[in-house]
């Protein structure tokens, strides 16, 4: 029996991006609450505060800012070298890689010392946000972000508009994804923030938890296009 084709990806599937946007909205409320009031999914808060740190003269907080925009261009650059890297014959995408490593660095977080500094946790969150930035950014043939929601508003807002205008459906879908994503980044905030309350550090692990499946998800995939190309090689 032939089991039908899946219309997107399974990288670009809805549960992946669901997922992935969970954990972001549950980072920023965990950094938020737990390291120092910062966010660390992008940057546009550390540019300002770098611009305010500089002009009050505090270079040391200057530098506090510095290094979590060094991190994130880091991360962002692996995610441009290391599939290039990759041919079509590997067992392991660099998606798949790439959720295997945000299980590892956030269960590690989730174990660092009481008393070790925030900054340790902000620059490595900053460093896998941006690696998952750039990883995955698209769902259901839609370009979209799973670790901030301005752009994805600024579509659905576009979309909605336009379904209104022309009575496209097809407006009003695409809408609605921009939405849902958003939607669940803000319950993973919520997440966040009653996990960060009860458990700490350790509430991270949460995160690690959903990615897991996915993970699986994501392997099995590639697992099953290798075996068909061996077979048919």
């Amino acid at each position: 029996m032939k089991l039908p084709k899946r219309k997107v990806p399974i990288q670009e599937s809805t549960y992946v991006c669901t997922t992935l946007a969970i954990v972001g909205g549950f980072l920023e409320a965990y950094t938020y609450l737990l390291k120092g009031g910062v966010f660390c999914n992008a940057q546009t808060g550390n540019i300002a505060l770098l611009g305010i740190a500089l002009a009050n003269g505090n270079f040391k907080q200057a530098v506090s800012h510095i290094i979590p925009m060094i991190a994130y261009i880091i991360g962002i650059l692996l995610t441009v070298i290391v599939p290039k890297r990759l041919t079509e014959k590997s067992l392991v995408k660099w998606d798949t890689i790439f959720v295997f490593i945000e299980i590892l660095v956030l269960g590690g977080i989730a174990f660092l010392p009481a008393n070790a500094p925030f900054m340790i946790s902000t620059v490595l969150i900053s460093f896998i946000c941006a690696m998952q930035y750039n990883t995955f950014r698209k769902t259901n043939q839609i370009t979209f972000a799973t670790t901030f929601c301005t752009n994805n508003l600024r579509q659905a807002s576009i979309h909605f508009y336009e379904a209104l205008q022309t009575k496209s459906k097809s407006h009003l879908k695409i809408s609605g994804n921009y939405l849902l994503i958003n939607c669940f980044f803000m319950l993973g905030a919520l997440l966040g923030a009653l996990c960060s309350k009860q458990w700490a550090e350790r509430s991270v692990l949460f995160c690690c938890a959903i990615l897991i499946p996915a993970f699986f998800a994501l392997l099995f995939d590639s697992r099953s296009k290798y075996e068909k190309k061996s077979f048919n090689s």
